[in-house]
């Protein structure tokens, strides 16, 4: 005998149970504090180091030599240093763009999408700022001040760099070799189209 269904009662609600949320259901997870800390760390670095540059423009000769200042108006190994005010305007049009590739097309899809992405943009954002401030007179561009020449091409010489830097270099890596790595299910897996 089949059960009877009551229509004057209301069916109860159904509730997804937690495994089967999706990767991306977690992105502010991975993405807030990969963005939230590289853009701290990189601030936090800059205006401590710029507070102990001498009146030489140098930091102290007894530091380590792998820390140099450098101010650099334009993007790696200062291209395009004559045009400060463009490389600014770019960089105000590509961190909004970056935004949006991730919300749009990143963010459903893990973890490892989401750190790679707020790695970059708290970088972006974190050099954003100091092209602002360049901008406005404050800064003679973005501060950079990792050295890293170390005696054999390519890495002689290599551009100095700073947190901000890092964390963009080291985001795009996570999102390449993620996309490298994340294959499309085979043939054999895939369940079979109609009858």
């Amino acid at each position: 005998m089949l059960p009877t269904v009551d229509p004057s009662v209301p069916p109860a609600p159904t509730v997804p149970s937690p495994s089967a949320a999706s990767p991306g259901d977690s992105w502010a997870l991975w993405f807030v504090p990969a963005l939230v800390v590289t853009l701290m760390l990189d601030q936090a670095t800059k205006w401590w180091l710029q507070s102990q540059v001498g009146v030489d423009g140098r930091l102290p000769a007894d530091w380590p030599r792998w820390l140099a200042w450098h101010y650099n108006p334009g993007v790696a190994w200062s291209l395009f240093a004559d045009w400060p005010q463009a490389v600014l305007w770019l960089t105000l049009v590509l961190v909004p763009a970056l935004v949006w590739a991730w919300w749009r097309h990143f963010r459903p899809l893990g973890w490892a999408e989401n750190l790679g992405f707020g790695l970059v943009l708290g970088g972006a954002v974190g050099n954003l700022v100091d092209r602002t401030l360049a901008g406005f007179g404050q800064l003679g561009g973005v501060r950079d001040f990792i050295h890293v020449d170390l005696g054999f091409w390519p890495l002689d010489p290599w551009p100095t760099f700073n947190i901000a830097d890092s964390g963009i270099c080291i985001g795009f890596a996570i999102i390449i070799a993620r996309s490298v790595l994340v294959t499309a299910p085979s043939a054999a897996t895939q369940a079979p189209q109609g009858s």
